[in-house]
């Protein structure tokens, strides 16, 4: 089980967590750094148990695998990172600079009502590469236990809401099992976001990992590996399907493979722990969503594609 504990970058704008495979009561990583208080003043929480009633997480897919290297060794794979767009970020608040009520009728007849703490420097979502606004963004309110999901959020240079009126914004317990969630199989992007430090080492990830795969390529059923509770697949018969787990072998010697630290670190967590499928793409490889400002050394990467297995 994932353990909490908040890690402030620059600015104090990002929420990473610990490597530790088990709850505990250490305030101290793997490498014995210990986390410090947050921007601002605002303490850090204890560690503690993250979605401790989603076993999806920190288990590997169950049942029969459909061995898919034969097509997915033609596709690529990447990281969705800040500097190129499509991230997840995750940012902090602690309730003591106000809130910001949000609705979400903006595009879809959703009907929510959420006033979201406001964190330290604004509100900062993703956006994807040639304008597209795609607006994720993560608040985490530890002092609550509770998150926030952003879709579609738009935001001027100051961090400031262009408007309160969203794509989707949805709410939830950092003690469930990762939902609700803004992406498309309505999974919370917190659950499977790679967070800055979780490629530190080659197994620092300790996690399954949240899968965006190509449009074409996404069925209109919903797999049964995570607690995905819609799809937006349109092709009907299609390989993937969201709420499906995707597992890289589990017999590769993943520390023998021509790979860099991280990629080695993404590769034994999609052995152990697999990749839940949460959102489709236009594009035509496989992404992850991170919280990472930048891309590390994929160096690798693409092996993930020679050894892939499927899980419904």
């Amino acid at each position: 089980m994932r353990s909490l504990s908040v890690f402030f970058l620059a600015l104090g704008l990002s929420f990473t967590l610990g490597c530790a495979g088990r709850p505990s009561s250490s305030s101290t990583s793997p490498q014995g750094a210990s986390h410090p208080a947050g921007a601002g003043g605002a303490p850090a929480p204890a560690s503690g148990p993250l979605f401790p009633s989603a076993a999806w997480l920190d288990h590997p897919p169950a049942g029969p695998a459909l061995n898919i290297s034969g097509m997915a060794s033609g596709l690529t794979f990447h990281l969705n990172t800040r500097d190129g767009g499509f991230d997840y970020p995750v940012q902090y608040a602690d309730g003591s600079r106000g809130c910001t009520a949000f609705t979400d009728t903006r595009l879809l007849n959703y009907r929510d009502h959420i006033c979201v703490p406001n964190p330290v420097g604004g509100f900062h979502p993703a956006y994807g590469a040639w304008g597209a606004d795609d607006g994720h963004l993560i608040v985490v309110d530890a002092s609550n236990h509770t998150y926030y999901d952003f879709w579609k959020l738009s935001v001027d240079a100051n961090g400031q809401p262009l408007s309160t009126n969203v794509g989707q914004i949805v709410s939830g317990s950092l003690d469930g099992n990762g939902t609700p969630g803004t992406t498309a199989a309505g999974i919370t992007g917190l659950a499977g976001d790679i967070l800055p430090g979780e490629l530190a080492c080659s197994t620092c990830l300790r996690h399954a990992l949240s899968v965006v795969v190509p449009g074409p390529l996404n069925s209109t059923q919903v797999g049964t590996q995570a607690p995905a509770t819609k799809t937006d697949g349109t092709v009907p018969g299609a390989i993937f399907r969201e709420g499906a787990k995707i597992r890289f072998d589990p017999s590769v010697d993943v520390d023998a493979l021509p790979a860099s630290i991280a990629v080695k670190a993404v590769l034994h967590a999609l052995q152990d722990y697999g990749g839940v499928i949460v959102d489709q793409t236009g594009g035509t490889g496989i992404t992850f969503y991170t919280a990472l400002p930048v891309a590390p050394d994929l160096t690798g990467i693409n092996l993930i594609g020679q050894h892939l297995w499927i899980y419904y």
